[in-house]
């Protein structure tokens, strides 16, 4: 007779807002390539903008008892076997997570905890106290498994996560140009659509901390060498006021002509929008940022990236080999400098490309993220 498949009960946020967690979400309930598990889902999205993440309001508090209702009420009923949660890195929805833990294992559940960024450790030790600390260390212990995003996030959890019980499932994303596209072709044969084209691709949330002014300010820097160069801008504003900022920059500095703003991508506009420049460039200094899915998107499309050195960034794009790195607080000038130093060699370009694209396909696709991540779920269940 053949055994069911074990019922994994995702927790956790789907777009709209779009945003890292929330995508992942996404795509993790789209899967079903592995037959050992059906995944179910309760729902935590809040449909608000981005601001209202992690806030202490009253709309937040009764999702979060709401949600906890929910999980209650399906964990009482049969069938959940294994409750997944994506670790929240602020102290009110951290609190709301660890009711999820401890509700999930008095109702005897096992728990899986996954982290998506990199911040928790700050916020554990500097802006916390000893009642959260606590509480932590009590739904970090009743966890079967812990997930970090990358080798050097373990230290995260050090002296609060045994290292049996602590795994590494790095990020993965679909392949964008995985349909039968054109222009995506000659991005992965050549790593660049035109010998001629220097266009640069920022692609993420736009707010202050992904470095979005600092860029514009770049690209006003990059013309002194490069009089043609174009800087594609796909994502949201998250205030109107930055982009009012962002707009009389543009404006005071005489950039109209230089830089466009796309919106939102998803589906075969991003794939196009990726499949448009030669250079993607995040220059992020994001305090929660993890391995940020855009990266390894833009890996995917055969891309050169220029990023900064924060989060998972500096082992997921290979300095000199698959693009750049930046340190954090790169000004404007420096980051200006290095799009120049990239633009100026093609070859070394069509290189990059070539092999961020492979590296992609070695350890970043969704295939292999969601492989990694039943791998712990299995374990987990075994536990």
């Amino acid at each position: 007779m053949a055994t069911r498949p074990a019922r994994v009960l995702v927790v956790g946020p789907t777009p709209p807002p779009c945003h890292g967690v929330a995508t992942f979400t996404r795509d993790l309930l789209a899967h079903a390539g592995d037959k050992r598990f059906e995944l179910l889902h309760l729902d935590t999205s809040d449909r608000r903008d981005l601001a209202n993440l992690g806030r202490w309001d009253l709309t937040n508090i009764r999702l979060g008892l709401l949600n906890t209702a929910q999980l209650l009420r399906r964990c009482v009923r049969p069938g959940v076997d294994l409750v997944y949660i994506p670790v929240s890195q602020n102290v009110p929805a951290f609190l709301r997570d660890a009711a999820f833990v401890l509700g999930a294992r008095a109702l005897r559940k096992r728990v899986v905890l996954h982290l998506h960024g990199g911040y928790f450790r700050t916020v554990y030790d500097q802006e916390s106290n000893a009642l959260f600390r606590a509480t932590a260390r009590v739904a970090l212990n009743a966890a079967a498994a812990v997930i970090v995003l990358a080798e050097e996030f373990r230290q995260i959890f050090k002296g609060l996560v045994q290292d049996e019980r602590l795994y590494v499932v790095e990020n993965g994303v679909p392949d964008p140009g995985a349909g039968d596209m054109t222009r995506f072709a000659a991005v992965r044969q050549t790593g660049i659509v035109s010998p001629e084209s220097e266009t640069i691709l920022y692609m993420s949330t736009l707010t202050r901390t992904k470095g979005i002014l600092e860029l514009i300010i770049a690209v006003g820097l990059l013309r002194q060498w490069r009089h043609q160069v174009q800087l594609r801008v796909a994502g949201a504003w998250q205030d109107e006021a930055l982009r009012q900022e962002a707009e009389e920059l543009i404006t005071r500095e005489k950039l109209g002509a230089h830089i466009s703003f796309t919106g939102t991508v998803a589906g075969a506009d991003k794939a196009a929008f990726l499949a448009s420049g030669q250079v993607f460039c995040l220059p992020t200094r994001y305090p929660y940022e993890g391995q940020p899915l855009v990266i390894l998107e833009a890996m995917a499309a055969g891309l050169p990236v220029l990023a900064t050195k924060h989060g998972a960034i500096g082992s997921t794009v290979s300095e000199g080999v698959s693009g750049a790195l930046v340190p954090k607080d790169a000004s404007p000038e420096i980051l200006a400098e290095a799009l120049n130093e990239m633009l100026a060699d093609k070859a070394a370009l069509r290189q990059y490309g070539a092999k961020a694209r492979e590296r992609y396909l070695e350890r970043y696709t969704q295939e292999a993220c969601h492989r990694r991540l039943f791998a712990v779920f299995e374990k987990a269940l075994g536990s």
